[in-house]
């Protein structure tokens, strides 16, 4: 056999690696906390995550909060970008009243405690970074927050690390985690403790009660990032959250654009009618191609009759000139041979096909007679 040339591998290779390229970036993202977003701020070992503990359910909109049972789901906000309309909050409103949990996780973004009032929930997020000199993971922007209560999604961690995140003033809500006592607020920004920055626990995590579900309220969405997620023992107390829940959705509704073959891939598998109308399309091009071997069966008989001699078409089956049949078993290689003359510029492999599609051809008339 013939090895392609070393230009032609060059373009195959090349043409297989832009291939590669485009499915990759049209697969993935770089949007910080973007569940397809493989890079350090990306959350897509969160979604993994979720679909290992989880029957989890990627949101690009809110309507699946109206499907499914609430009990037993929670539901994930992370750093929305964009704000909750009168229509998604109610959705989401329902959801936690008819039993669902949501966690909302912020910091210095402006939609998320708007959500929250919506809701009814009296955590609110601060908004001011939190710093501690004493307790931090690299530096004093990434506190840990070493005191953790005792709830059903902290049994056995000791700590939370944040990074650059913000406290929860709790209102009603029960603290989950909370700093040490030497973090502060940096109200006027220094990056520094300075004069009126008070030292003190801050709440990192709250729990309330709403209607018959719950509110999670996380003062930093970089603790579920690929990065942050492997910190002690943030990965421990998303686990919990997921493991107390039968189904989660991770709504990224309000979290900026999505790759286009995610998009795809999510609006396929949420359209019944999609589906069925892609399956219709994979039966016709099935259809089709048989019945243009079917056709091409045709050609190949007119133009086999027309072209040889009578002596010479005499020889082909009956089946071949496309008259009744009682001949014996066919003979291929005259088949073959018989093509070969008619077409000499077809390749083996497109003779052969030809001729399969005649004989299955063949077959048909038979059955019919």
């Amino acid at each position: 056999m013939e090895l392609p040339s070393t230009p032609r591998v060059v373009l195959y290779a090349l043409a297989v690696t832009v291939g590669l390229g485009l499915v990759v970036a049209a697969s993935t993202t770089g949007a910080a906390f973007g569940a397809y977003n493989l890079e350090w701020d990306g959350t897509s070992d969160f979604r993994e995550l979720a679909d290992q503990r989880t029957d989890s359910q990627v949101l690009l909109d809110t309507a699946p909060y109206e499907r499914g049972g609430a009990n037993g789901s929670v539901a994930v906000v992370l750093s929305p970008t964009e704000p909750y309309g009168p229509n998604d909050s109610r959705r989401v409103r329902e959801f936690v009243n008819a039993g669902g949990t949501l966690v909302v996780a912020d910091d210095f973004g402006p939609h998320s405690n708007a959500l929250l009032d919506d809701l009814g929930a009296s955590a609110r997020f601060n908004g001011t970074q939190l710093r501690d000199e004493r307790h931090y993971y690299r530096a004093p922007s990434l506190p840990v927050a070493t005191s953790v209560n005792e709830t059903r999604y902290t049994d056995g961690i000791g700590q939370l690390t944040l990074n650059k995140g913000t406290a929860i003033d709790a209102g009603n809500a029960t603290v989950v985690a909370a700093t040490s006592p030497f973090a502060y607020l940096d109200r006027n920004g220094t990056g520094n403790l300075s004069a009126g920055d008070e030292l003190g626990r801050y709440p990192v995590a709250t729990t309330e009660s709403v209607g018959e579900g719950r509110v999670i309220a996380v003062g930093d969405p970089s603790l579920f990032i690929n990065a942050m997620l492997s910190q002690p023992d943030n990965a421990a107390f998303v686990t919990a959250i997921f493991d107390a829940h039968d189904r989660a959705l991770l709504d990224y509704s309000h979290a900026g654009e999505q790759p286009p073959l995610a998009v795809a891939s999510l609006v396929f598998s949420s359209s019944t009618v999609l589906q069925l109308g892609i399956g219709a399309l994979g039966v016709g091009a099935v259809w089709g191609r048989a019945w243009l071997v079917g056709g091409l069966v045709g050609v190949v008989r007119r133009s086999l009759s027309s072209v040889l001699p009578p002596k010479r078409r005499r020889r082909l089956p009956a089946w071949l000139r496309g008259t009744r049949s009682d001949d014996g078993p066919v003979d291929e290689e005259a088949v073959l041979a018989a093509l070969r003359e008619r077409y000499p510029e077809w390749d083996e492999s497109r003779l052969r096909r030809v001729m399969t599609g005649v004989l299955s051809e063949r077959t048909r008339d038979d059955a019919d007679e």
